[in-house]
């Protein structure tokens, strides 16, 4: 699945002239009072709450048979989501908030001879439109809600779990209908944290949110209307000239990369190396999360630096200098920023 395709052009554009703020958006949309986004209603999903039976509470093996149950709880519903992303058909209208910015989707997504068939159509702000084949296999890794989960549920869950604690959170109803909430709390600060919410029938993620520090909503992906039809070969047809059409069935490259990272947050593992025109591009994952770095020969006139936050995605440009020549460095992804500054400063050349 692919959504919300980043662009390192589009961050260079803003990044060459300084800093920009933490807050400035760069999607077209309606905007929103951001405090809606940054709303306290996920609080009671990254919050403990406190145990009803105090008796229990101080029990520990009572706590771990507790813990035991929930985990395989869990594990189920985890299984189910993958199941779902992999082999349901529907359509729906999603709406996308970020950086004070209300946007309306329409989705389509079926599955044709195996493969995965996916339209997303912005209803709201510039017209785009995407249509994508295959499972999100190839080098670009895209990000995105759906695309998230997806990722999520082709990697092994034992692997995900050492980076992320999943919590039980209780019931929710999204689009007319019930869901389970979990909540992927990360280990450590160098991630986000992910709170999903899974249709009870069949596992689909109705409505997923990126929280950041102190449980601040970043990014809120949400299904307000859900049909679980069949979908006809007519529905996945652009409805826009200029649709862009992707094909995630093309292989990763195998080439090596003279730039390496001495350090990347625990758990995150290289994923692949494609070849630039001026440079390499090398994508990280922890099974959940995806960043990638690239690495590109400057021009003499060009000194990018700075940074760009878009809702939960920031893309961080430094500079490094090899035997005279200048390079830029960009990382993007969905990850702390101080996690991205700290990763661009970590590239080295091989030897």
């Amino acid at each position: 699945m692919a959504l919300f395709l980043l662009a390192p052009a589009a961050y260079a554009q803003q990044l060459g002239g300084g800093s920009p703020s933490a807050d400035t958006p760069v999607v077209d949309g309606t905007a929103v009072d951001s405090s809606a986004v940054d709303s306290t209603a996920v609080d009671n999903f990254v919050v403990e709450n406190p145990p009803a039976d105090n008796a229990i509470a101080d029990h520990p093996i009572a706590d771990s048979a507790i813990a035991g149950s929930a985990s395989v709880e869990v594990e189920q519903w985890l299984g189910k989501l993958a199941r779902a992303v992999t082999e349901l058909e529907y359509r729906g209208l999603v709406t996308f908030e970020h950086a004070g910015i209300l946007e309306t989707l329409q989705v389509v997504h079926a599955v044709r001879d195996g493969e995965q068939v996916e339209r997303v159509r912005y209803l709201s702000g510039d017209p785009r439109e995407l249509i994508s084949h295959g499972s999100g296999k190839n080098c670009e890794r895209t990000s995105g809600p759906i695309a998230r989960t997806g990722l999520w549920s082709r990697v092994g869950q034992q692997e995900v779990q050492r980076a992320y604690q999943f919590i039980l959170r209780g019931e929710e109803r999204i689009a007319d209908r019930d869901t389970v909430v979990i909540e992927a709390r990360p280990r450590d600060r160098h991630r986000l944290g992910l709170v999903v919410n899974l249709d009870r029938e069949t596992g689909l993620p109705l409505k997923t949110m990126l929280v950041g520090a102190q449980g601040r909503v970043l990014e809120r992906y949400q299904f307000v209307q859900l049909d679980l039809s069949p979908v006809q070969d007519s529905d996945l047809q652009p409805q826009s000239a200029d649709a862009r059409r992707m094909d995630n069935n093309n292989p990763c490259s195998t080439s090596q990369s003279r730039w390496q990272l001495s350090w990347v947050p625990d758990g995150f593992k290289p994923v692949s190396v494609k070849p630039l025109s001026d440079g390499d591009m090398l994508v990280f994952s922890d099974g959940l999360s995806v960043f990638t770095v690239f690495v590109q020969r400057l021009g003499p006139e060009l000194n990018f630096k700075g940074r760009a936050i878009r809702g939960a995605t920031v893309a961080y440009m430094d500079r490094i200098e090899v035997d005279g020549v200048a390079y830029t460095v960009t990382v993007v992804g969905e990850i702390p920023d101080a996690t991205a500054q700290r990763v661009a400063s970590a590239v080295t050349v091989e030897g």
